[in-house]
């Protein structure tokens, strides 16, 4: 991946496998941050490949990429800030019953997503009635809830 004056990106190449967790370190400007994002569909590639379970992808926005099974969490939360919980933990997903919405379920479902992280808090509150730490909590189950195949965690503490 290049930009202006600067190439980003140059001979990279890693695999990675179902179930194994990965670390990726270097300095800053050393491109970690890039390699997530052409990963997950913010930047377009310039060149090479990305593949995954064995066919190549080409992911052209997050929601492209999320629906390739690829699952992010960024440094910012990348949130509603003024819908409740349950309509971040949902969106682009919402739950339906007859073609109507069916929010009592979703309700149901991010009451009990946010008890198994050990959290009991009422998901009806808008996000930004919460913490920045419980905000990238939700942000995490959100991602974690989508069953990726992969999820990357591009330093989700590092606004706490």
């Amino acid at each position: 991946k290049e930009f202006p004056g600067v190439r980003a990106l140059f001979n990279v190449d890693f695999t990675l496998r179902r179930g194994e967790i990965m670390a990726l370190l270097g300095e800053n400007g050393a491109g970690k941050s890039t390699l997530v994002k052409t990963l997950t569909g913010v930047y377009q590639r310039d060149e090479g490949q990305i593949c995954l379970d064995g066919e190549m992808i080409s992911p052209q926005s997050t929601a492209h990429a999320q629906n390739l099974g690829i699952g992010t969490v960024y440094q910012e939360v990348n949130l509603l800030p003024n819908m409740s919980i349950v309509d971040n933990l949902f969106i682009g997903r919402e739950l339906k019953k007859y073609g109507l919405l069916d929010r009592s379920n979703m309700v149901l479902q991010a009451k009990q997503m946010m008890k198994s992280y050990g959290f009991d808090i009422d998901v009806s509150l808008p996000l930004n009635q919460y913490s920045v730490a419980m905000q990238q909590i939700v942000a995490i189950a959100r991602a974690v809830s989508l069953s990726a195949k992969i999820l990357i965690l591009d330093e989700p503490t590092a606004s706490l």
